[in-house]
């Protein structure tokens, strides 16, 4: 580290004092240079003498005052402590009369900081190189992203289940899936803090998926039987939905910020329950889809996204006044999310849209 004073100050007694003064114990080199007039960037030193010769004291910045109490009155001490104490720029005030061994700790603890400013330094310097990359590996994620992932259509015996999952910045993120077992659709979608939380529900699902015909008890019973697992991770907003492809009925338990919406109402609202820690019951709730209706799944994330706010309107009332089918409305609610963060790649958190609908045609089991 280079430690500046001017020429005038720089006798040779001085600069003996303040090699002495700034050895320390860390190792920590300290070159004094001889200058003519101060960088604007380097740790200086100057006399009382030189200071008061200034022309413009505000402009000078990281800086010790040194001199002799000797060769200065009371009247000159009594300025020395208030401009110690009202110029944060000063750094410290030194008397050469003094032995070094008193101001050794404070200059010791000094340089202490000094090295670990620019151990910091030098670590956000790396840091921004990793983000650099970490960016850049991003943009090309987007590109296969935005081509890899579009919106997901299966048709099950009458039944369209259309969905767009659109990845985001934040830390954990959501999951969904769905799948035939017996004689329903399932469907499962996730929110989580960590991405911890949902390797571990992954596991869940994948037990769910291998029955041959799964039910909500058996649903309920393996959350019960994983509540403790989950303690700790962070809490999941959770809907879990199947549709009975005879009759068409919706069954469903949602803990937590999922929408569940029709043409004209809120089927199922969000709520402030959670899982593991706020769920009590799960309470389940039925809604029975008629030949040529659909429904509309907002995840948790869609409502962070937007903050239930499109287009100067709530959500329900956006899609109230632009209902259309599945994957044209699923395309404009992305287009209207994206739209307020056209300047970045992701938005800012996971979310996922999904619509449910009935053919027109089906025959439904009487």
């Amino acid at each position: 580290m280079e430690v500046e004073i001017l020429t005038q100050d720089g006798t040779e007694s001085n600069i003996a004092y303040f090699e002495s003064l700034f050895f320390n114990l860390h190792g920590r080199d300290v070159e004094f240079v001889k200058v003519d007039s101060f960088s604007a960037d380097k740790i200086k030193l100057i006399s009382l003498e030189s200071f008061n010769e200034l022309s413009d004291k505000r402009k000078i910045s990281r800086f010790f005052i040194f001199y002799y109490s000797s060769k200065i009155s009371s009247k000159q001490v009594d300025e020395l402590n208030t401009l110690g104490k009202t110029t944060p720029e000063c750094l410290g005030i030194f008397d050469l009369d003094l032995d070094y061994g008193l101001y050794a700790p404070f200059v010791d603890n000094f340089l202490s900081q000094m090295s670990l400013l620019d151990s910091q330094k030098s670590i956000l310097k790396k840091l921004n190189g990793v983000i650099q990359t970490i960016l850049g590996q991003l943009q090309r994620v987007k590109g296969i992203h935005d081509k890899m992932v579009p919106v997901r259509s299966e048709v099950i015996r009458g039944v369209s289940i259309n969905s767009r999952f659109c990845a985001g910045t934040s830390s954990g993120g959501e999951f969904f899936d769905f799948f035939k077992s017996g004689s329903k659709i399932w469907l499962f979608s996730l929110n989580a803090s960590s991405y911890i939380t949902i390797a571990s529900f992954l596991s869940l699902i994948d037990t769910w998926k291998s029955q041959s015909e799964l039910t909500s008890e058996f649903v309920r019973q393996s959350l019960e039987s994983a509540r403790k697992e989950f303690e700790g991770l962070g809490d999941v907003s959770l809907l879990v939905l199947s549709v009975d492809l005879g009759t068409f009925k919706m069954t469903s338990f949602n803990l937590g910020q999922h929408d569940i919406i029709s043409k004209d109402k809120v089927v199922i609202a969000r709520n402030d329950n959670t899982f593991p820690s706020k769920c009590a019951e799960y309470k389940e709730s039925s809604y029975q889809l008629t030949r040529g209706e659909q429904i509309v799944i907002l995840s948790p994330g869609f409502y962070k996204n937007t903050a239930d706010s499109i287009d100067s309107q709530t959500s329900f009332n956006f899609l109230k006044n632009n209902w259309s089918t599945g994957t044209d409305l699923i395309q404009e609610l992305t287009f209207q999310t994206k739209k307020k963060y056209n300047d970045l790649d992701f938005l800012p958190y996971d979310q996922t849209i999904f619509t449910i609908g009935v053919d027109k045609n089906v025959i439904t089991k009487v």
